[in-house]
């Protein structure tokens, strides 16, 4: 850490990283990253190498729900204390709070709340209701604790109000990826992804595709009634606009609400900002939000991938690009 800022790095590593472990590896070494928060991580020995190789502290996080899913924090900083704060039948997975020694004159700890909300979206309101839940939990763990400086970082899995979402052209590649045939139709009537390492013609028709073949467990499953639908669709700003209407967004709402600053919107009021998914920019899912001290000391805030933060190599490490947020303690 500088003098006078901190680094605070959000990132979801796609289900552990498997395959991925170099390229995720190199990014978060290049961002210098002084606090990193991780999501999925499904492999703590990866996480451990990970700590080791960048010269961190490692926390992890059990799951509420038991998946071995977890939520991981690593830090170049003191770790005064953490707790993982699990709510079972309530958060699929948990609550990581660590306390963290950053030394400043004025913000001698800082609170990192960590967060993965479920994603769900096939489910009532497209899961805001079971995100609402989880919020209930986590603002409820917060409402406990002891007035202090802390942000709130993490996959939220939700639009914040006035976000652009970009569903046609991600319909678009959807269909796209059909026809490229590295989508495969089930029994059960689902269209799923080929995956890859046993046949180098299936690698090799990902790649023809546009997307590395180590991201196929981040392609979504979809129904095969729905692949006409993608083909048909236009894209169109109009038709996305109403798309995105149908889409509640309670979640965002609720932090904002609670006083709570989004720390990208703050910085870049009009930028779209998509951190899902690499292979096709289409949502701003993930976030940082600082309460009002840490607000005032916000210096910036990018997608790393981005305009603003470029790296090619972000696009396939993950399905998420990793967000940063700078402050000034």
């Amino acid at each position: 850490m500088s003098r006078r800022i901190l680094r605070v790095v959000t990132y979801n590593i796609l289900l552990g990283g498997a395959r991925r472990e170099e390229h995720i590896t190199a990014v978060l070494r290049r961002l210098g990253a002084d606090v990193i928060t991780l999501q999925e991580v499904s492999n703590p020995e990866f996480a451990a190498q990970l700590a080791r190789e960048l010269g961190m502290e490692l926390v992890i996080g059990a799951a509420s729900d038991g998946s071995g899913v977890n939520l991981a924090v690593l830090s170049r900083v003191p770790v005064r204390r953490w707790r993982n704060h699990t709510h079972r039948g309530c958060m699929l997975r948990s609550h990581l709070e660590t306390v963290l020694r950053v030394g400043g004159a004025h913000i001698p700890e800082l609170h990192l709340h960590s967060v993965h909300l479920a994603a769900r979206f096939g489910e009532r309101k497209k899961g805001e209701e079971r995100r609402g839940r989880e919020l209930d939990a986590l603002l409820g763990d917060l409402g406990e604790a002891p007035a202090s400086p802390h942000i709130i970082a993490g996959d939220f899995n939700a639009l914040a109000p006035g976000d652009h979402l970009e569903a046609t052209a991600f319909f678009a590649r959807m269909a796209e990826l059909r026809r490229a045939q590295v989508m495969v139709r089930q029994a059960n009537g689902m269209v799923v992804p080929k995956r890859v390492g046993e046949d180098p013609a299936v690698d090799e028709a990902w790649l023809r595709a546009g997307v590395d073949p180590r991201l196929d467990v981040g392609i979504p499953v979809l129904p095969f009634v729905v692949y006409p639908l993608t083909a048909l669709v236009p894209r169109s700003r109009t038709v996305d606009r109403m798309l995105g209407g149908t889409i509640e967004r309670w979640t965002v709402s609720r932090m904002l609400d609670a006083g709570y600053v989004d720390c990208f919107r703050h910085v870049h009021p009009r930028a779209h900002g998509y951190t899902c998914a690499t292979w096709m920019p289409a949502a701003r899912i993930d976030y940082v939000f600082a309460d009002s001290l840490m607000a005032g000391r916000l210096r910036r805030c990018e997608v790393v991938g981005g305009r603003g933060w470029p790296d090619r190599e972000a696009t396939i490490a993950s399905d998420h690009h990793p967000l940063v947020a700078e402050f000034a303690v």
